[in-house]
């Protein structure tokens, strides 16, 4: 627990410098005590931020935040305040903060007329037009006549300027613009609460699309336009879902989605078309525009071509059949689905049905089909999944033959997986796998001896021995063949091939290691010729050090060859200088 008295010990040394530099400039501009132990702080930087800290009666900070852009971390507005606070508390024995511009601000609202009041809001609604429009926003219930919409649409597009440069928002940019955005955002939000549907919505459209237009000329690689984006579609979707909006709100809703789905850059810029879609298709069932629905889909799924498209094409297929299923015509749901069966999502939803009556044969009959269609395709992506619910029905009817058969498959057809590997595995008792697996295990021996014999003299620099460590090392290792795998690793007698495996023969084989790490660091140190190429060599060094004790004097007379070898033409300061490092 980080204690007032001696915070410093636990912040970084650049952090604190910064904080303690805000202190002394007196960017704390404001602090009051706002419950017992929780202390508010307005602290002045590139922006005005707000920090908020919790102490506990004996001085001990239980918890922080801070609204800039470090994400309310400690940051150095925070370590700023804590510096005030330790001032003002413990150094001055709890004495009140008597310069707290929060009571001054309090004071002067109680003692100010309503004519200066008045006065002053006019004065800085002429100056500040951001302040002039929120004014009336928060205040529109008292007047008609301000329509909430334009309001919000002037706002955030007034922000959206701001924070443009030469028709571009920069990464540091779009944070700040998401940041004033998200807080209409928040807006929004009361207004669902309220059940203030209307202002809720106005206020959605008026951010959702200037937004999209700024996301096309913005770097938001940083996800923040994104996220107001979605939170804009949030407040959409809850008036949607909600029980108790009015029709008519979701009826304006519907046809604002409507028409905002024709804009491409909805599915071109992320997923915000699909999350659009999904509000169209629930207003659409919930308000019995069947016809529309089905018109907009269909279109869509007519107008996608070539195969850039299949993905949202199939989607659109698959949301018909769901809107289909959501308002209980089934008898367009299974035409639908015997219509498409071409597509992964359709078929799987058959052979559930199947799976449920424990039908597996015909479940089987379908898989088979589907990877026909797979291979057709040229899919294999899609035929692995299918294989994969053979081998999920295989284990539902015990069929050994058929789990063995995808299992030691699966094992070896990227690298070695080890999941499938122990599923193929366990279908043998110890004694069977015993002969299986180093029946395997010689013919994989076999075939790779032939297949380098057939080329060993047709390429120039063909390895002087069979690659066998890629064929049987995975299984050594799994099967504890540390034995078998030490002499297939010294054969290979290379640097980067004995790390591969260093963690496995480590445990047994230090000094073997060792042998093997001497020459090919000494190698490597020959031939590196970058600062980067020193540095990985001295780090390598270093781990064979660490995990080999017993090598450290002969892995130091390696650097020290290296450094005498390289003091003399040709030198290598950057590499003696690295050496040097470790040899001291």
């Amino acid at each position: 627990m980080v204690d007032l008295k001696n915070f410093e010990a636990q912040i970084a040394p650049v952090i604190l410098k910064r904080g303690e530099s805000y202190y002394r400039k007196g960017n704390v501009i404001s602090i009051d005590q706002v419950a017992n132990g929780v202390w508010a702080a307005e602290v002045e930087g590139s922006d005005s931020y707000s920090v908020e800290v919790t102490i506990d009666d004996k001085d001990h900070i239980n918890g922080y935040s801070c609204d800039c852009p470090i994400g309310g971390g400690l940051c150095k507005h925070v370590v700023a305040v804590l510096f005030v606070l330790r001032n003002e508390i413990v150094n001055a024995g709890n004495k009140p903060i008597i310069n707290s511009k929060k009571g001054v601000f309090e004071s002067m609202l109680n003692l100010i007329t309503q004519n200066e009041y008045q006065t002053f809001i006019r004065d800085y609604a002429a100056k500040n037009k951001n302040f002039k429009t929120e004014f009336e926003l928060f205040f529109a219930e008292k007047d008609s006549r301000v329509d909430v919409a334009d309001k919000y649409s002037e706002l955030v597009n007034r922000l959206i300027k701001k924070y443009t440069t030469r028709g571009y928002i920069d990464y540091k940019a779009s944070f700040g613009l998401s940041r004033e955005i998200e807080k209409i955002l928040a807006t929004g939000q009361g207004y669902i609460a309220k059940n203030n549907f209307r202002d809720a919505f106005a206020l959605a459209k008026s951010i959702l699309k200037p937004m999209m237009e700024a996301i096309i000329d913005s770097d938001d690689s940083n996800g923040n336009i994104g996220d107001c984006i979605n939170s804009s579609l949030e407040l959409f979707e809850n008036i949607s879902l909600s029980k108790v909006a009015a029709f008519n709100i979701k009826e304006e809703v519907f046809e604002f989605v409507h028409k905002e789905l024709e804009d491409e850059n909805y599915f071109e810029y992320g997923d915000y078309g699909y999350n659009l879609f999904s509000i169209f298709q629930e207003l659409a069932v919930l308000l019995n525009k069947a016809p529309i629905f089905l018109y907009y889909t269909n279109a869509r799924i007519e107008g996608r071509k070539g195969n850039d498209d299949n993905y949202r094409k199939e989607y659109f297929k698959k949301r018909i059949i769901a809107f289909f299923q959501q308002t209980g015509n089934t008898t367009e749901v299974e035409k639908l689905v015997q219509q498409n069966m071409d597509i992964f999502d359709v078929r799987m939803s058959v052979i559930d049905k199947a799976m449920q009556k424990k039908d597996y044969k015909t479940a089987k009959k379908i898989i088979r089909e589907g990877i026909k269609i797979a291979e057709a395709k040229s899919h294999p992506g899609t035929v692995s999944k299918w294989e994969n619910e053979l081998l999920r029905i295989a284990y539902f009817e015990n069929d050994i033959p058929t789990i063995r058969n995808f299992t030691k498959r699966f094992a070896f057809e990227r690298g070695v997986s080890k999941e499938y590997y122990q599923q193929w595995k366990n279908t043998f008792t110890p004694t069977e796998w015993k002969f299986t697996i180093e029946q395997y295990i010689s013919e994989s021996i076999q075939n790779v001896t032939v297949n380098w014999n057939k080329s060993k003299y047709k390429s120039w620099n063909a390895s002087p021995h069979p690659p066998l460590l890629q064929s049987v090392g995975a299984i050594y290792i799994l099967e504890k063949y540390l034995d078998r795998l030490l002499p297939l690793v010294q054969q290979a007698n290379n640097l980067n091939t004995t790390l591969d495996y260093h963690q496995f023969l480590l445990k047994d084989y230090a000094s073997e290691l060792l042998s093997i790490y001497l020459p090919t660091l000494e190698e490597y140190g020959i031939k590196a010729n970058s600062r980067n190429d020193y540095e990985y060599l001295v780090k390598l060094m270093k781990k064979i050090i660490y995990d080999i004790p017993n090598g450290k004097q002969d892995v130091l007379a390696v650097a020290k060859r290296l450094r005498d070898r390289f003091s003399i033409k040709p030198r290598r300061p950057a590499m003696i200088e690295v050496l040097e490092a470790l040899l001291k």
